[in-house]
């Protein structure tokens, strides 16, 4: 059993995935994210630290399945590179790295360097039966154990796809920092699997977060992973790729929305045995003064 201490966690859980790249507290800590600024156009055949620091960005986001960058642009980098011009909306995305994307690749590494990453989560410690959350903190430059996808093999997540929203998404491992705050995506464009939480298809509820957008001095700069996730309806099919290549399906159940100060308990536990799929993010109006929404949105589904 979860205490309704949970509550908390879940405000403060949210809050941090409301938002990131905002400068409305004037607060900000580092992003995990490589910085490079590209130059030159680059495709298949290429080698050099161009083609490196373009792996890494793919490999921290979750598109590029290698455990580190090898400098040569082959046919998985080309994928890869093409998954993600897809989730930025550059078209056509075929793995070309042109003026297009480096225009947008340097402008996010721009940014990242301005303004860096406003991350807003919850102290929270875990057993086997219960979340409790403590005090929400804006934190500074904290190592994090927040990792990019790697071809374990052990079922892990890589990919979550949403088909009826054109949601094709690489993950972050999220887990703790070494001073107990909890993580969230670094990045508007990927989603975060709370490793605290089953694997996706395991039984018992995968916990999975993401960004609605990017906010930046109280004005929505770029939609994030899940702006248009209050699209979904009971009925959709949702699809969790992992480490092995296996695709599994989930059917969502029901979509809720919370007031923040809702208990959250049915959201991170379950009784029935089965598997479970919970998407989190925010809906509702903004408030800057809270830099947060008004609102929580879950998507509930099931194993299918």
């Amino acid at each position: 059993m979860v205490t309704k201490l949970s509550t908390t966690f879940f405000i403060f859980l949210l809050v941090g995935i409301s938002v990131v790249g905002s400068s409305a507290n004037g607060q900000s800590v580092s992003s995990s994210a490589p910085m490079a600024d590209f130059a030159q156009n680059l495709t298949v055949g290429l080698r050099g630290d161009d083609v490196s620091a373009l792996q890494h960005f793919l490999i921290t986001y979750g598109y590029l399945r290698l455990l580190s960058p090898t400098g040569y642009f082959g046919p998985l980098t080309r994928v890869a590179l093409g998954a993600w011009q897809a989730s930025v909306g550059i078209s056509p995305a075929v793995g070309y790295f042109g003026p297009i994307s480096r225009r947008e690749m340097n402008v996010f590494f721009h940014q990242a360097r301005m303004d860096n990453i406003v991350v807003v989560s919850s102290t929270v410690a875990t057993t086997t039966t219960t979340m409790n959350a403590a005090t929400a903190a804006t934190t500074t430059t904290v190592p994090t154990t927040s990792t990019p996808v790697t071809n374990n093999e052990n079922g892990s997540p890589a990919r979550l796809i949403v088909p009826t929203l054109n949601i094709d998404a690489g993950f972050q491992y999220t887990g703790l920092k070494p001073d107990g705050t909890m993580e969230v995506p670094s990045t508007i464009y990927v989603v975060g699997w709370y490793t605290g939480s089953v694997r996706p298809g395991e039984k018992g509820v995968s916990i999975v977060t993401g960004h609605v957008a990017q906010i930046r001095g109280g004005v929505v700069t770029k939609p994030g992973v899940f702006s248009n996730l209050y699209e979904i309806k009971v009925g959709d099919k949702l699809q969790v790729v992992n480490d092995r290549g296996e695709t599994i399906n989930f059917v969502v159940r029901e979509v809720r929305s919370y007031d923040p100060t809702a208990d959250a308990t049915d959201v991170f536990t379950s009784t029935d045995g089965g598997a479970h799929l919970n998407l989190i993010t925010c809906e509702g109006m903004w408030i800057p003064s809270q830099v947060s929404y008004t609102e929580r949105l879950v998507v509930f589904a099931d194993l299918q």
